[in-house]
């Protein structure tokens, strides 16, 4: 049994007319009896009923062709993403990025993407998760990547990576000789925090008053828009933060900060891939989602 013979049944189901396949398909009529008669054997049930003059379905025959149509199709859409991708995706791609992904994720990602298909230009607009949501829907982006947990009847999201968030200190605290921090400790802290809308604050709020901490009750002494900046200010001096691990990398081997865990308290958050529902996706979209959830991808920063 191969995909010829089920193109013979579909054709003949449609049109129960032997003479007509023959024509439409270029196929003698005893090679079409011996294509359904190779599918009756494979599945054991009759799959047409010839007791009258007119050809019709029996209801084996109609179950089969519902898969049928769903097995050809697939392989119709199989052959046009290949053939696609043998041709050369070209034309825009436009991302939305939440910062700590932008800084330190996507550069290797659309670095290795734009390798394997220079004829897309990919378009990247870096923001809090709530923008990019608001423009995934809009349709101003083709799709997003960000921090913080997203509920919205129109967004579909997939998780595509686990990130954790650390305490960071200025390197010369007196609380980085600690590997684990109280919640005590951490009330006492001040803090310089991302704007509100920030997938890295959404998550660390969340998380610290399911540990029983309040969040509002930290000491916040400034709030930035810009992870970077965030940074910065702790390597001032002018404070702590909680940041994912991936966004200090470089400044912990250049030991300008020091990170500490919260005893007790993990807070780990997904990366997610986020579409509009209601928006076909094209295929470079397709390819892009392939290329963002292979193996490969993943082994990347998993050895970072």
């Amino acid at each position: 049994m191969n995909l010829s013979h089920f193109k013979v049944f579909k054709t003949l189901a449609e049109t129960l007319n032997i003479t007509k396949v023959s024509k439409l398909l270029e196929l003698s009529q005893p090679t079409i009896n011996h294509n359904i008669y190779l599918l009756e054997q494979h599945y054991g049930a009759k799959l047409f009923d010839r007791s009258s003059k007119k050809l019709k379905l029996t209801r084996f025959g109609e179950v089969l062709l519902k898969y049928v149509n769903q097995i050809l199709d697939l392989v119709e859409r199989s052959e046009q993403h290949i053939h696609d991708l043998i041709g050369e995706l070209n034309g825009n791609l436009n991302l939305g990025a939440s910062h700590t992904i932008a800084e330190n994720v996507l550069p290797k990602i659309m670095g290795m993407f734009s390798h394997d298909y220079p004829e897309v230009t990919i378009h990247l607009e870096v923001t809090n998760t709530q923008h990019i949501v608001d423009h995934i829907l809009e349709n101003k982006l083709d799709l997003g990547l960000i921090e913080g947990p997203v509920t919205h009847e129109n967004i579909i999201s997939k998780p595509f990576m686990k990130d954790e968030l650390l305490v960071v200190l200025p390197s010369n605290h007196p609380l980085t000789v600690k590997k684990n921090l109280t919640l005590k400790e951490v009330a006492t802290l001040p803090f310089v925090l991302r704007e509100k809308g920030s997938g890295t604050r959404v998550v660390m709020e969340v998380t610290l008053k399911k540990a029983g901490l309040d969040p509002n009750n930290l000491n916040m002494v400034m709030e930035l828009g810009n992870t970077q900046a965030v940074i910065g200010a702790v390597e001032a001096g002018l404070g702590a933060t909680i940041l994912s691990g991936l966004a200090v990398s470089k400044e912990i081997q250049l030991k300008t900060v020091k990170t500490c865990r919260i005893a007790n308290v993990n807070i780990f958050r997904n990366f997610s891939i986020i579409v509009n529902k209601k928006k076909p996706l094209s295929s470079i979209v397709e390819t892009f989602l392939d290329f963002i959830t292979t193996e490969e991808t993943k082994k990347m920063f998993s050895n970072s």
